[in-house]
């Protein structure tokens, strides 16, 4: 269903958007990165594991910041130490079943998602498919550094480039 819908962004947003060969660019990570402002997060189960810190959202997970929307079958909070004393922060996300990643310019789905924080580091797996603008690239494996908008994608690689 998601992949459906993934296509008909892809034409409608081909429809809308001519691009030449010049053109063409991915542009990984300018809009995918999580910034250090609130996150919302609405599933069905929450679980917290007292002895690493880690909680545990299950069940139609939906986590929003900014314009940044990410759903998954479960997602996985590690906490590591903050910058002041006593505090905790968020240092690695992982989420698995169904994941997809959205912003206004952008969506990407695999069956599972690793974001590490301080290093602003994405790796998505499992049947990867990245829309973006016009262009839509899908692999087995994605990995990004979004800090610096570098990323590969691997393992049988495919990409819809509009000629126009």
């Amino acid at each position: 269903m998601l992949r459906l819908v993934l296509s008909l962004i892809l034409v409608a947003l081909c429809v809308g958007a001519p691009a030449s060969a010049q053109d063409v660019q991915f542009n990984f990570g300018s809009s995918l990165r999580l910034d250090g402002s609130a996150l919302e997060v609405t599933a069905d189960q929450l679980e917290v594991d007292q002895t690493s810190g880690a909680s545990v959202f299950s069940g139609n997970v939906l986590a929003v910041q900014g314009g940044m929307r990410i759903s998954a079958q479960s997602l996985r909070l590690e906490y590591e130490t903050g910058a002041r004393s006593g505090t905790r922060r968020i240092g690695t996300l992982t989420a698995l079943g169904d994941v997809t990643m959205v912003t206004e310019t952008e969506a990407i789905e695999a069956q599972r998602a690793v974001y590490r924080m301080a290093s602003q580091e994405l790796e998505m797996s499992g049947d990867v498919v990245l829309v973006q603008g016009p262009n839509l690239l899908s692999g087995e494996r994605f990995i990004a550094d979004l800090r610096a908008g570098s990323g590969r994608m691997i393992g049988r690689v495919r990409t819809i480039i509009r000629m126009d």
